[in-house]
């Protein structure tokens, strides 16, 4: 927790100006569809060591991806996450054997072609959650192309006129794609959810304007679908073209 011990000493602060509007979200184009059915998905970082504060909630995103995916008519596969990192360790040590200065991506062509012995896919994609700075203006945050509201408690009691600024901990999805042969199609990020919320403290005997504001870690994590949603159809695009949220459904269970 001390990545986020340390969002949380850091706060926000009240600005002296209205703050200005929220970043611009990285446009991207969509393919019209893609002819890729067979996926196979690594685990949840499998080369990136997960953030403690994700930790316990990772499950909910890795549900929500598999749940995308479906909705995109695709066939998945997958393997055990001790398997996945003996085998990406291997893949690194091997090119590395060879060539000092070799990549992540030299690393992923031997990594897939090991996971070809075992599965047949068109494609592979490796999920990783991060830890990401988030720019807090007026009463939301912006990150990694999504915008996300600022929970605020005792926000009734803080004046409309007065403006925010800061800078708050978020998490992301990072996701690379790659092709049978292990060559990258596309690596991209979208944002999740904020890791936080705010508290209103006010200055005991000081006009009505005097407030402080402290941040607050939130109790549960991935509440919102709709907001991973939004994160994950980022993360894959253009490789697979964004869903609307209504056809992001979980399967009937009966």
């Amino acid at each position: 927790m001390g990545a986020l011990r340390a969002w949380l000493v850091a706060g926000l602060v009240v600005a002296p100006l209205l703050g200005c509007a929220s970043g611009a979200r990285n446009e991207r184009s969509v393919l019209a569809g893609n002819p890729a059915r067979n996926l196979l998905i690594l685990p949840l970082n499998v080369a990136a060591v997960m953030p403690s504060e994700l930790e316990a909630a990772s499950p909910v995103v890795w549900e929500a991806l598999e749940i995308y995916l479906r909705a995109q008519g695709k066939e998945l596969k997958t393997v055990a996450f001790r398997d996945a990192r003996r085998l990406w360790v291997e893949s690194i040590r091997e090119v590395r054997a060879a060539d000092a200065h070799a990549s992540y991506d030299d690393a992923s062509r031997v990594l897939v072609a090991k996971l070809a012995r075992h599965a047949v896919f068109d494609a592979v994609i490796a999920p990783s959650l991060y830890l990401r700075e988030a720019q807090i203006a007026g009463r939301s945050a912006s990150w990694d192309g999504v915008e996300r509201p600022l929970e605020i408690e005792g926000n009734e009691r803080l004046s409309a006129s007065i403006p925010l600024e800061g800078k708050a901990p978020a998490a992301s999805l990072h996701a690379v794609v790659l092709d049978a042969q292990g060559n990258k199609l596309q690596e991209a990020i979208g944002g999740l959810e904020l890791l936080i919320g705010a508290r209103v403290l006010r200055k005991r005997g000081s006009g009505p304007d005097a407030v402080t504001l402290q941040f607050t870690p939130r109790t549960e994590l991935f509440p919102s679908r709709e907001h991973l949603h939004e994160g994950i159809a980022l993360a894959l695009a253009p490789f697979l073209p964004a869903l609307p949220p209504s056809e992001d459904r979980a399967p009937d269970p009966g």
